[in-house]
């Protein structure tokens, strides 16, 4: 008797397994399918935002860095500026109509708190930014803020008595 009942178990068994031979999907790979299709989309979208954004942050603490020794406050909030706009910049037009490269990060030096404290010895830097992501293939944009908020220790290494 306990042979005839693993039978149908084998059968049902052996009828999946060539279904699947023959090339049939389960709905297992369909799903893992969608998943990383989905999953490279997002990647495509939200990346390379990202990846500006963590350059935007690096500059920042390049100038935080330069900040120690240069107390020009003015001078290094220019050049941090300018080194932000410069990272990527995208085809646009102008007020007067004609095709100029713009900016991707638009910040302007009005729109950035720039605060050294020399006790303890700190700068903070903080600004934020919007980022308009479009959509491929759904026609749509998105509407993003990010946003730089940084405090720095500007002590000075202290390397014990030069040899």
């Amino acid at each position: 008797m306990a042979p005839s009942l693993r039978e149908p178990q084998v059968c049902a068994s052996l009828a999946r397994r060539k279904r699947l031979e023959r090339g049939g999907v389960s709905w297992v790979t369909l799903l893992l399918v969608l998943g990383l299709a989905a999953g490279a989309y997002a990647a495509v979208v939200f990346v390379p935002a990202m990846v500006l954004h963590y350059e935007v942050k690096q500059v920042v603490r390049d100038y935080g860095n330069q900040a120690i020794k240069n107390l020009d406050d003015a001078a290094l909030l220019d050049g941090m500026v300018r080194k932000i706009r410069s990272l990527q910049t995208v085809d646009g037009v102008d007020e007067a109509g004609r095709r100029v490269r713009l900016p991707v990060v638009d910040l302007a030096k009005r729109d950035v708190t720039w605060e050294r404290s020399f006790q303890p010895p700190s700068l903070h830097v903080e600004f934020e930014y919007p980022r308009t992501l479009e959509l491929p293939w759904l026609d749509r944009k998105l509407e993003r803020v990010y946003r730089v908020d940084l405090t720095m220790d500007q002590t000075r290494a202290d390397w014990g008595p030069s040899r």
